[in-house]
């Protein structure tokens, strides 16, 4: 193993355990993986910067080991944040047909990436981890699209701080106390609400006791009752309370 994957490997990492992340990072906590690290590249992205922008050319797909990042359609009069990644997710898989990425990638705090070029996708994408972890992803982005429609500014909050949550990797049967990574000015551009509304939804649920909330640290005292605000009952798989 390299030099560079050993110091990334000895890091304290706070992520979720994610099958894909360990499958193909050569610096996985269990580097089980040895015979992938011809294939794979090891790269830090700073906050702030740009993982890749749209319209740039496909040359891989990354694999998020550390860090958040923010994906920002360009192709408009105002930039609209259309999703967030976490620890686990795939980025750049949607241009792979198109052979151009649609979304500007950019970090919201230093990230750390595995980097898999085009030819190398020939030899891990026969991996079933990897085709189901990009499957997963992207049945939960259509319907979380469909709800977020749906729904009136509270429940677009909640929904929204459900999702964080679960893809940190939290368990939302206990107490969760977070961070977000991203601005309440991100938040609202990515719900389509305006900021003020953001923070009046966060003000009220903590008046009625569900929720803590201090500049970005969240804690969610009851997700049950804030489930119950959400007036629908989700499939298992996305908001698994039982």
């Amino acid at each position: 193993m390299s030099q560079r994957c050993k110091q990334l490997g000895s890091c304290p990492f706070h992520r979720k355990s994610n099958g894909l992340v360990d499958l193909i990072c050569p610096f996985s906590a269990s580097c089980r993986n040895a015979e992938f690290e011809q294939y794979v590249e090891t790269r830090t992205i700073a906050n702030g910067e740009p993982l890749f922008r749209a319209g740039d050319k496909f040359k891989g797909i990354y694999i998020l080991q550390a860090g958040t990042f923010k994906q920002i359609l360009e192709s408009c009069a105002e930039s609209q944040i259309v999703d967030f990644r976490y620890p686990g997710d795939v980025l750049g898989i949607s241009a792979f047909c198109r052979g151009r990425y649609p979304y500007t990638a950019q970090a919201l705090e230093q990230s750390h990436v595995c980097y898999i070029n085009t030819p190398s996708l020939e030899v891990m994408l026969p991996h079933r981890e990897i085709i189901a972890a990009i499957s997963q992803r992207l049945r939960h982005v259509q319907l979380a699209s469909v709800m977020l429609r749906q729904q009136n500014a509270e429940q677009r909050v909640i929904h929204f701080i459900f999702d964080v949550a679960l893809s940190l990797g939290f368990n939302l049967k206990h107490k969760i106390r977070l961070r977000l990574p991203m601005s309440r000015k991100d938040i609202a551009n990515y719900l389509g609400l305006v900021v003020e509304t953001v923070s009046r939804v966060l003000q009220r649920l903590q008046t009625e006791g569900l929720i803590t909330a201090h500049g970005r640290t969240l804690e969610l005292l009851d997700s049950q009752q804030l489930m119950r605000r959400l007036l629908f009952k989700p499939e298992p798989w996305l908001f698994p309370l039982e």
